[in-house]
């Protein structure tokens, strides 16, 4: 195995992570399948990820593995933007039937319109 450079920024988004599902290094650990030392040892700075730990990791937070990537820096950044995209890819893709598939496209439908009549309502039009 080969492990990830020196990254301080990934200490910090993997605890922005777990306080944003209030979750314990205990938590974690659980969701994501691994030791509780694994997790303080990243959180403290004293190992690099590992790429089957970044994937265990984005896969308890349900999130694309290449958010976690990138946290780690393996992969560049990403504008904002694309990170909503793949997070939207990563849960439409999760969804397995096309029923369940065709609510959500209908949901944002119905959010696009919901935008479109509001911009149309509002003299200024923001």
């Amino acid at each position: 195995m080969f492990s990830v450079g020196k990254n301080d920024y990934f200490s910090e988004w993997l605890q922005a992570e777990m306080d944003k599902r209030d979750w314990s290094q205990s938590d974690c650990a659980r969701a994501a399948d691994l030791n509780r030392a694994v997790i303080n040892k990243l959180l403290n700075g004293k190992c690099n990820p590992q790429p089957i730990t970044l994937a265990a990791i984005a896969r308890a937070f349900k999130i694309p593995v290449e958010t976690a990537y990138r946290a780690a820096g393996l992969l560049p950044p990403s504008s904002d933007r694309d990170d909503t995209m793949e997070q939207l890819t990563y849960i439409f893709n999760s969804i397995q039937s096309p029923q369940r598939r065709s609510t959500a496209i209908m949901l944002l439908q119905a959010l696009v319109t919901e935008e479109e009549n509001e911009r149309r309502s509002d003299p200024r039009g923001k």
